[in-house]
C-alpha cells in the first residue's frame, strides 16, 4: 500500500512538468502548476501522518525509507514548493513581458521547477546514502539552469560558480561515504547494505572510530558546502540573488537544509559510532562561523537580495549550532528552526521581488517608501522584517530561543555568548535596511524625489504572502500538535545516541518560555 501512495507522490511533480509541455497559455501554466503542487501538498500531509503512525516506512525492497526527519523535509519542500508556484503565476508573466517574450522559455522554467522539487523529495526519502549523495548532485545540476534562467552575464556566472563549488563539494562528500563504506566492510557488514542507512543504524557501534572521524570531516565538507556553510558559502549570496524570485525561495527555504538533511544522516551514524561529542562540536563551530561572517554583509550590503541571501548564511548558521549544542531542546529548535526560516525567507524574497518589479531595481538605495507605494508588500516586509531579525512574537524568536536554551544548558558559555552578540548586531543592521526600504524617500540617482505609480504588482503575489505570513506569526504563539509531535520524533531520532535523550512535552515547552 506505501509503494502506490509513494508512486502517486512522487508522481505529482512529473505530471506537473509534462502538463507545462503542453499548455498554450501562458497564464494556465502557473496556475496548472499551483493545482498539481497543492496535489503534491496533501499528499504529502497523508504521507507524514501515516509516517506518525507507524514511525518510519520502507518501500521497495527497502530502497525508499521515510521517518519523522524525512516527513519535516516533505513538509517543507512541498509547502515552499506550493507557495513558490502560487507567486510564480504572476511574477513569471511579469518577467517573460519585461525580459524574455518566449513561451517556451516559461515552459522550460517550469519544467525544471518541478525536476528541482523531485530531485529534492527524492533526497529526503531514499534509504543509501550513496543515493542521497547522487539525489543532492542531481539538485545542484538542475538548479543551475534556474540560477542561469535569463541567460545574462551575472546569471550564468553565479550558474557556473554554483555549479563548481557545489561539485568540488560534493566529491569531498563522496569521499567521505567511501570512507563509511570501508568502515562496514572492515568491521565485517554486509557489503551489499553498507551504504543502506537503516542498516547502518544496527552496525555502527562495530566500525572504526577514528576512520569514522576522518568520514564525518568529509561530510561535512561535502554536504556542508551545499547547505551553505562558511566558509564553502559564496556560491550562495550569487546564486540567490541572480535565480528568479521563487527559485530563490526553494534554495534559501529548502535546498540548503537538503545540505544539512546530509549531514544530520550522517552524524547520526558517525555518534553511534562514537558518541556525540565530536561531531557536535565541529558542527558548532562551523555554526558560529557562518553567523560571524555574515555580520559585515549583512551591515554594508546594498542589494536587497543578496541582503536575504547573507541572511539565509546567518540562519543555516543558527540551525548547525542548534545541531552543535546537541542536547534535545536545542535540537528541537534547531528543526523548528527549519520551518521557520523557510517560512520567514520565502515571505521576504516574494516581498524582495514584488519590489523590484516596481521600483525596476533590486538595489535598496531606489527601494524606499515601500508602504506608501505598496501597501501590503511594504507592510509585510516591515513584518518579514523583524520576524528574519528575531524578534518576538514571532516563530523565529520562539525557535531562536530553543537553541540558546539548550546552550546555556549545555554549558556552552563562550559559544552561546558569542551566539547572542552576533544575532545582536545583526537585528540592528537588518532593522536599518528595513526601516529604509518601508519608510524612506524614494529618490533617483540624482537624489532627488521620483513619482511611482501606487500599487501592486498582481494578486496572485500577494496571494502567496498569505501562506507564510500566516505561519510565522502562528508558529510563534502555537504549535500545532501533529507538527509539534512530527517535530518531536525527528529530534529523537537525531538524539537517539544519547542515553539521556527525552521527548519533549508541551508542559516542558511551556514552562521554558
Amino acid at each position: 500500500m506505501h509503494n502506490k501512495e509513494i508512486i502517486l507522490f512522487l508522481s505529482m511533480p512529473v505530471l506537473a512538468a509534462l502538463s507545462s509541455v503542453f499548455i498554450q497559455n501562458k497564464k494556465w501554466l502557473g496556475r496548472i502548476q499551483s493545482i498539481w503542487m497543492l496535489f503534491l501538498f496533501f499528499l504529502g500531509l497523508n504521507l507524514i501522518k501515516n509516517i506518525l503512525q507507524s514511525t518510519n516506512i520502507t518501500a521497495f525492497n527497502n530502497f525508499l525509507y521515510l521517518d519523522a526527519l524525512s516527513g519535516l523535509m516533505i513538509f517543507l519542500i512541498t509547502l515552499v514548493g506550493t507557495i513558490a508556484s502560487i507567486y510564480s503565476i504572476g511574477y513569471m508573466t511579469n518577467e517573460i513581458e519585461e525580459k524574455i517574450h518566449n513561451l517556451w522559455k516559461l515552459k522550460g522554467y517550469y519544467v525544471l521547477l518541478n525536476a528541482f522539487i523531485f530531485t529534492m523529495l527524492l533526497t529526503v526519502i531514499v534509504n543509501s546514502i550513496g543515493v542521497i549523495w547522487i539525489a543532492i548532485e542531481l539538485t545542484t545540476l538542475i538548479s543551475a539552469f534556474l540560477v542561469g534562467y535569463y541567460n545574462k552575464e551575472a546569471p550564468v556566472e553565479a550558474s557556473w560558480k554554483y555549479i563548481i563549488l557545489c561539485t568540488v563539494g560534493i566529491a569531498f562528500a563522496m569521499i567521505g561515504i567511501i570512507l563509511g563504506y570501508y568502515a562496514v566492510t572492515h568491521a565485517g557488514g554486509i557489503q551489499e547494505l553498507g551504504l543502506n542507512w537503516n542498516y547502518l543504524t544496527t552496525i555502527a557501534y562495530k566500525l572504526d572510530p577514528d576512520l569514522m572521524k576522518i568520514a564525518f570531516i568529509f561530510i561535512l565538507i561535502g554536504f556542508g558546502t551545499k547547505a551553505g556553510l562558511a566558509p564553502m558559502h559564496s556560491w550562495l549570496p550569487d546564486a540567490h540573488s541572480e535565480a528568479p524570485t521563487p527559485v530563490s525561495a526553494l534554495l534559501s527555504g529548502v535546498l540548503i537544509k537538503c545540505g544539512i538533511y546530509g549531514i544530520i544522516r550522517f552524524a547520526i551514524i558517525t555518534n553511534l559510532a562514537i558518541g556525540h561529542l565530536f561531531t557536535s562540536n565541529l558542527i558548532l563551530i562551523f555554526g558560529l562561523i557562518s553567523i560571524g561572517i555574515s555580520i559585515p554583509f549583512i551591515l554594508i550590503q546594498k542589494h536587497i537580495k543578496r541582503l536575504f541571501a547573507y541572511s539565509s548564511l546567518e540562519n543555516i548558521g543558527i540551525i548547525a549550532c542548534g545541531l552543535g549544542f546537541a542536547n534535545p531542546i536545542a535540537v528541537f529548535g534547531a528543526l523548528f528552526h527549519m520551518i521557520n526560516h523557510a517560512m520567514v525567507k520565502s515571505l521576504m524574497f516574494f516581498t524582495a521581488g514584488n519590489l523590484s518589479l516596481k521600483f525596476h531595481s533590486k538595489d535598496m538605495e531606489h527601494i524606499k517608501g515601500s508602504i506608501q507605494l505598496m501597501p501590503i508588500s511594504g507592510v509585510i516586509l516591515l513584518i518579514g522584517g523583524l520576524a528574519l531579525a528575531g524578534s518576538p512574537p514571532f516563530s523565529m524568536f520562539l525557535s531562536e530561543f530553543y537553541i540558546l536554551r539548550g546552550g546555556v544548558e549545555g554549558n556552552h558559555w563562550i559559544a552561546t555568548a558569542l551566539f547572542v552578540l552576533f544575532l545582536v548586531i545583526i537585528f540592528g543592521g537588518l532593522s536599518n535596511h528595513l526601516l529604509q526600504m518601508t519608510l524612506g524617500e524614494v529618490i533617483n540617482t540624482k537624489n532627488s524625489p521620483i513619482k511611482i505609480l501606487k500599487g501592486e504588482v498582481g494578486r496572485s503575489s500577494i496571494l502567496s504572502l498569505v501562506i507564510p505570513l500566516l505561519m510565522v506569526c502562528l508558529l510563534g504563539l502555537w504549535i500545532p500538535g501533529p507538527l509539534f509531535r512530527l517535530l518531536n520524533e525527528a529530534t529523537k531520532i537525531i538524539t537517539l545516541d544519547r542515553p539521556n535523550s527525552y521527548a519533549f512535552s508541551p508542559n516542558r515547552i511551556d514552562k521554558s518560555l
